[in-house]
């Protein structure tokens, strides 16, 4: 494990996968266990889509390049660390999961975010791209998120189902 190499002056805003407001957050429906993480498992912070064979998987790669992703896994501290690793977003495989198709949540993004943009998942990992309404984001598909406070590329955005402007 690394020691601390430095110290930030101020908090931070949020950490990736935890809701951002006190806005209602809607699970996906299904009733309990009715999703598990693929055998690779799933990042949190990211879109999940169903698995093509069994649609009770959830897993970070879509089944088809126009997949619908079934909704964003949010940071409730189930990720697992291996040995010897200091930190880890992945959930491993075979976990219950409940991906959210609604709320407001703090993000990473891949591109730079402006309030308003839609949200697209990768269809590779269900990384989060940021573009128009309607725009081809090469590797991704358009969700039913919006982005609803911006920031640069690597620094943390809202992203919310309830908020389009």
């Amino acid at each position: 494990m690394a020691f601390q190499q430095s110290v930030g002056t101020y908090r931070g805003v949020g950490q990736v996968g935890h809701p951002a407001s006190t806005s209602p957050i809607i699970a996906a429906a299904g009733g309990p266990g009715a999703f598990k993480t693929a055998s690779a498992g799933v990042t949190i912070g990211t879109f999940v889509f169903r698995d093509a064979t069994d649609p009770k998987i959830v897993t970070n790669v879509a089944p088809a390049a126009d997949s619908k992703a079934i909704g964003f896994i949010q940071n409730l501290g189930q990720a697992t660390i291996d040995y010897g690793k200091s930190a880890s977003m992945l959930i491993r495989g075979g976990v219950e999961v409940s991906p959210k198709v609604a709320g407001d949540f703090w993000v990473e993004s891949k591109t730079v975010a402006t309030v308003g943009q839609k949200v697209f998942a990768s269809v590779t990992d269900g990384s989060i791209a940021t573009d128009a309404s309607g725009a081809t984001v090469t590797g991704h598909v358009e969700t039913d998120w919006y982005v609803s406070q911006g920031a640069a590329v690597g620094d943390l955005v809202i992203i919310s189902s309830w908020s389009k402007a």
